[in-house]
């Protein structure tokens, strides 16, 4: 069998919330009970799937509902989100700007993957869910933390977030509800961090077209 040598973008990647198991997995051996609490799988424990959810999911296969759904998902999917979104958060989204996945973990995947260029640097609160940080990296970016205050709720530090700010700066994240922290973050901290980010941007753009005009 021939050998070969992983890239660095994979040896470099590290996800502590599974790094561990292996570690929990030798500690079962000797005859130890563990309680694998670094995955939030409510499954596992005293939570079941909804019965209409089953019975739904078991209806589609029985109608021959489980081929392949467009790539960006299901019209009617998509629509309801939009939906959801206008009713539950006051906030205007086209269907049409709605992609669904298999999971949040790829879809922060695909975000960094169509933002992050070797040497951006992204913003994610401290602490962050760790794929944010994986997945930075593996396109070649730097992941920078900014601070979350533990003694208020781990609601983030704004005035952080503006000293890390730099010319690299591609994007800042926000983790709301905070994953691990569980954190709500306060509307008005969030529209905090959104307006610093316009602040920035629009200083960028003035900064291009400036240098785009002839001298």
């Amino acid at each position: 069998m021939s050998c070969f040598r992983p890239t660095e973008r994979v040896r470099d990647i590290e996800y502590p919330i599974r790094d561990v198991i292996p570690y929990a997995k030798q500690v079962a051996k000797t005859g130890k009970t563990i309680y694998y609490l670094n995955i939030g799988d409510p499954n596992a424990f005293d939570f079941d799937t909804p019965q209409h959810i089953k019975e739904a999911l078991i209806k589609a296969v029985g109608d021959r509902s489980n081929a392949y759904s467009p790539s960006e998902g299901l019209s009617e999917l998509r629509e309801a989100i939009s939906q959801k979104e206008k009713r539950v958060n006051d906030v205007e989204v086209s269907p049409d700007d709605v992609i669904v996945t298999s999971g949040i973990s790829e879809g922060i995947q695909m975000v960094m993957a169509t933002l992050v260029n070797p040497g951006d640097e992204i913003l994610l609160p401290g602490p962050a869910y760790p794929p944010y940080i994986a997945y930075t990296k593996f396109f070649g970016g730097t992941p920078v933390t900014y601070q979350t205050v533990e003694e208020n709720g781990w609601q983030p530090n704004v005035d952080d977030i503006r000293r890390k700010v730099s010319e690299k700066t591609k994007a800042i994240a926000i983790i709301n509800p905070n994953n691990p922290c569980g954190a709500l973050y306060e509307e008005k901290i969030v529209k905090e961090i959104a307006d610093l980010a316009a602040e920035f941007a629009e200083a960028e753009e003035q900064a291009l077209q400036r240098a785009e005009q002839p001298l």
